[in-house]
């Protein structure tokens, strides 16, 4: 079977029979996105129009099953260490005296400080600390009028679509707009993890194209 096929089938199986892979890293940026929401629509009915604090309710509440489902997908070591109990005390305890702001200011430092430390473990395994790798001035492979040129990412222009071969760290955030793959990742667990990639989903840095081609759009600076 060709590598290709076999890359297909990968992510057929992972989109449409059983549970869908758990993008760690993507999954963290989201949750991080909606606690920016809700601290923004918090702080605003606080200080006003009381209205919108109403409006962060939803998103909190989102947000606190989902710091649940992340905390289920970290490894065993840390579900039930003292900072993660203090973490679900401590959002549980401002959301129930209604002090949604410092809910929000809370998830957004658990989010955060976990995708940091899925950074650091993408850096340690796919680059390694000791091979200086700076997203910025890395070298590409960019589509223009139908060729691959090599380029740095900060001469990237409007327009440019990055490809990404196997073997190769991921230098930019994009959406993939054509091609199937998978993408070497540090997960919650603190392990290694591959993840299916195709049309539609999210490509991050100091992560590593495990098999596949991807045409990718980096998001906007």
């Amino acid at each position: 079977m060709e590598p290709s096929l076999q890359v297909q089938e990968q992510v057929e199986l992972a989109s449409h029979g059983g549970e869908k892979v758990f993008d760690d890293v993507g999954e963290l940026q989201h949750y991080q996105r909606v606690s920016w929401y809700a601290l923004a629509l918090s702080t605003s009915g606080a200080w006003f129009y009381p209205p919108a604090t109403l409006v962060s309710i939803p998103l909190l509440g989102y947000n606190a099953y989902n710091l649940v489902k992340t905390i289920r997908q970290s490894d065993k070591a840390e579900q039930t260490s003292p900072l993660t109990i203090f973490e679900v005390i401590a959002v549980t305890g401002t959301l129930v005296t209604g002090r949604p702001a410092t809910a929000s200011v809370l998830m957004l430092l658990s989010f955060g400080t976990r995708k940091l430390l899925l950074q650091a473990g993408n850096i340690s395994n796919n680059i390694g600390f000791a091979k200086p790798f700076n997203p910025r001035f890395a070298k590409v492979w960019t589509l223009r009028d139908g060729a691959e040129i090599e380029t740095s990412v900060a001469d990237l222009q409007q327009g440019d679509i990055v490809v990404l071969h196997a073997g190769e760290t991921v230098a930019v955030e994009g959406k993939i707009l054509e091609g199937i793959g998978t993408i070497r990742q540090y997960s919650l667990c603190k392990q290694m993890k591959l993840v299916p990639k195709q049309e539609g989903d999210k490509v991050f840095p100091f992560t590593q194209v495990e098999s596949g081609c991807l045409h990718v759009q980096p998001a906007p600076v």
